[in-house]
């Protein structure tokens, strides 16, 4: 019993610990700490002669007791807390069968004598009374299964005043989970931390426990180095697994410490091979088969006369690999790594079934044969191979049945809501439901109701006719002052993006105006239904400078608003900035409104958009993702971050609108007329209120196709296209197979939660951060910051040789 496998690795102990714990700091976030005790992650005082701790082993029924004392003083402080909390001791249970593990906390100077006299049974003298150890933890494990991994679920009690662990202030711990997996020791080891030397010797089996020697034929004593006359007849191979029908299998016969006279080897048949003056008789037997099951018996006749025997009861109980069967005629072809067995057929490993284990568990089962129903709750997904549940945004315990705490939303709660005014927020998005009078996303807007304005009304009537009175009688409109360009402007943003009206300081169109004589028009460099870029030359006090030159060729109220929506981002990212040069968005050089052919004067690009350099490098190096064009992500990542502080959405995120300027730097631009100025191929037409539009359906978030709405949250989403855009070298954006789509289409497709395929070629991880911000729940999607620090990690791991300049400014 106990023995445990024998493992080639020496860096590791004879099981291997894992600790998972999900616990709630205070401002809420729910946080996962994971803890796997092995030789690599322990430190040097593995190594030490005096461990800070004492294990003791049994000898028969893989019972391990381990007491460990500590002076660091950040367990020091986790170990305060959990006494203070009465969080004393925890009986962690198994599966039905198994035995439990308990931990029980001890402190030096709270403890009763009892357990200080338990205590001196197991801990040494000199460790009992140094004052340096004020705290031990006892652990005890019950007859740890030598095979198979043991999972264990302990129950925490209630925590009432927070703690310190590490860098968290913890105030609750919703589990702790511990998963014991036997590994083994290095041959010629034993031992828990597999530190101590075997003294078994001729070959013998070391317990991986006690270091006791399980002797082999002829030999005996506790090293197994004291000889003993016997006999023994055994099999090559020697595990019955690698025994099959078929297979060929050698019989050895053989005396140990006699002086021989004869051998002989008798079959379960009848018949008989002997040999003479030989210790050893060998028999070699092909393609076995059923009928050479039964008792082979070895008889060996020493000088003296006597008859020595040893006997073997060898029967097949196996098929050959991939058989079943009476016959061992079917085949298997187990899929997941399942076993064959001969009658059962494939052996599934927990979370599949089927003949051929080509089954996952359906919804709400899980385990071996999918027997277990989950308890997961709120959409969690269950884990069809442990039942452990992985909670949607908003939830979180060990089977999802907890909101978040109040202010707080999103996967793991990590998100701190902004609703205002005694607003409630929803622990799954945070949006926020308002408090009348209170309206807007963050419910900050006062909107009074129109019953509060009712006493007033007849006031309000009365001051309007008077009004009327007047003006029609010329008295206020000789006086009334005409509305300016910039006025009109401003109230037209209001209707469509308050943050930004709002960013926008009084003079900013008159501060950005250039003379139209000042510039000359040159060739087309980009054409759309409503727009023209032209190469031009713009006449400054510092000399002519070549930009590009966008304006508006059509006299249609849309692409009027889109004009001037995006001069205003540009001049509020320009005046809000502190270094324009060093900005990852299109350096804007002034402005033409007054005239009847407006512009937008931004830096020239020569190496054009991003687009068409992708296909330009396709057509050139074939398929090879490089360094350098995900530095062309972390630029964008960064351009992002500027219009989230902000709070500016650009609504068109994708390759098209990436410009690479001289020096290699990578910048967003388009922030109206993007639709216009290129082909509308990539843009689908819709009905909005009576205004036909063209929008990116294929770059568009969920939220923002069904419901209209923007965020930095949807730009995001079509970062995560512009992703997948440079993954294929510039290919048109599919889902399902589909390129071309309806607004319809494209909700029932991402509502089934269909995602772009993975590139050929494509790393995993970089895929992963693609679904990463195209998950439904905008608040769970990655910040714009968290984009560049993921893809910065991504460019160390994929080009670790490759020297990828990331500069973002000229």
């Amino acid at each position: 019993m106990c023995a445990t496998p024998v493992n080639s690795k020496s860096e590791e102990f004879l099981f291997r610990v894992k600790l998972s714990i999900e616990a709630v700091q205070i401002t809420g976030e729910v946080v996962h700490f994971t803890l796997t005790a092995s030789k690599q992650t322990s430190g040097s005082w593995v190594n030490s002669t005096q461990p800070p701790w004492v294990i003791q082993t049994s000898n028969s029924d893989c019972n391990i007791r381990i007491v460990r004392y500590f002076t660091e003083p950040d367990i020091i402080t986790v170990l305060n807390g959990l006494w203070g909390n009465y969080v004393r001791q925890l009986t962690c249970t198994g599966e039905s069968k198994q035995p439990s593990i308990s931990v029980t906390i001890l402190n030096m100077k709270h403890e009763s004598e009892y357990g200080l006299a338990e205590l001196r049974k197991v801990v040494p003298r000199s460790v009992m009374e140094n004052e340096d150890y004020n705290y031990f933890v006892w652990m005890e494990f019950g007859s740890l299964s030598s095979n198979e991994i043991q999972s264990y679920t302990c129950e925490v009690p209630p925590i009432k005043d927070p703690f310190s662990v590490y860098w968290s202030l913890i105030k609750g711990i919703e589990y702790v989970d511990i998963e014991v997996h036997p590994v083994g020791c290095p041959d010629g080891k034993y031992g828990l931390l597999c530190d101590k030397n075997c003294t078994c010797k001729n070959g013998a089996r070391c317990h991986g426990f006690n270091g006791a020697c399980k002797c082999p034929p002829g030999w005996k004593g506790t090293a197994c180095d004291t000889p003993k006359k016997e006999v023994s007849v055994t099999t090559t191979p020697s595990d019955p697994r690698e025994i099959y029908t078929s297979a060929n299998v050698t019989f050895h016969c053989k005396a140990y410490n006699v002086d021989v006279e004869s051998v002989s080897l008798k079959f379960p048949n009848g018949s008989e091979k002997s040999v003479s003056g030989e210790k050893v008789l060998t028999a070699a037997i092909s393609n076995i088969q059923a009928q050479d099951n039964g008792t082979y018996t070895c008889l060996v006749k020493d000088t003296g006369g006597d008859i020595w025997n040893g006997t073997l009861e060898f029967e097949i109980v196996n098929c050959p690999p991939n058989r079943k069967g009476a016959q061992c005629t079917e085949t298997c072809d187990c899929t997941q790594g399942a076993s064959c067995d001969r009658w059962a057929g494939c052996v599934c490993p927990p979370g599949w079934k089927g003949i051929r284990c080509e089954t996952q568990c359906p919804a709400g089962k899980y385990g071996k044969d999918c027997r277990k129903s989950c308890n997961c709750l709120n959409g969690a997904n269950c884990n069809h191979g442990d039942g452990k549940c992985k909670c949607t945004a908003g939830w979180y315990g060990r089977n999802c049945s907890k909101p978040c705490s109040r202010g707080r939303f999103g996967w793991v709660c990590q998100y701190a809501c902004t609703c205002k005014n005694n607003a409630t927020c929803n622990n799954e998005d945070g949006s926020c439901t308002c408090v009348s009078p209170w309206t807007g996303r963050n419910c900050d807007k006062y909107e009074p109701l129109l019953e509060s304005l009712l006493s007033t009304g007849s006031v309000v009537l009365l001051f309007a006719i008077v009004m009327a009175i007047l003006y029609k009688t010329q008295i206020l409109a000789c006086s009334a002052p005409d509305t300016s360009e910039e006025d009109k402007i401003l109230f037209e943003l209001r209707r469509m993006e308050q943050d930004l009206a709002q960013s926008l300081q009084p003079g900013w169109l008159r501060r950005w105006e250039k003379k139209s004589g000042h510039l000359t028009p040159g060739p087309l460099i980009g054409e759309g239904m409503f727009g023209q870029v032209r190469r031009a030359k713009l006449r400054t006090p510092e000399g002519e400078l070549d930009v590009a030159a966008k304006t508006v060729r059509v006299e249609d109220s849309q692409s009027y608003r889109d004009f001037y929506r995006e001069a205003a981002i540009l001049v509020a990212v320009h005046e809000q900035n502190g270094n324009v040069r060093a900005s990852n968005i299109v350096r804007l050089l002034g402005l033409i409104a007054k005239s009847r052919e407006k512009y937008i004067l931004l830096e020239y690009a020569p190496k054009g958009d991003l687009l068409g350099f992708l296909r330009s490098v396709k057509n050139r190096d074939g398929e090879v993702l490089h360094g350098n064009l995900l530095k062309y992500a972390v630029h964008i990542s960064r351009a992002l971050q500027e219009l989230e502080r902000l709070k500016i959405v650009h609504r068109d995120v994708a390759a098209r609108n990436v410009l690479i300027i001289a020096d290699n730097v990578a910048k967003l631009t388009d922030f109206g007329l993007a639709r216009d100025v290129y082909a509308t191929t990539q843009y689908v037409k819709t009905n909005n209120h009576g205004v036909e539009e063209f929008l990116p359906l294929k770059w568009m978030a969920l939220e923002s196709i069904e419901t209209g709405e923007y965020t930095c949250e949807s730009d995001v989403w079509s970062f995560g296209v512009l992703l997948w855009e440079i993954a294929t070298l510039g290919n048109d954006p599919c889902f399902d197979d589909k390129v071309h789509l309806t607004f319809l289409q494209m909700v029932g497709i991402l509502r089934q939660g269909i995602r772009m395929k993975r590139p050929p070629g494509c790393p995993e991880d970089l895929y992963r951060l693609m679904r990463a911000c195209w998950r439904d729940v905008p608040a769970t999607r990655p910040t714009p910051d968290g984009l560049e620090e993921r893809l910065l990690q991504l460019m160390g791991a994929l080009f670790p040789d490759e020297a990828i300049d990331m500069e973002t400014a000229f």
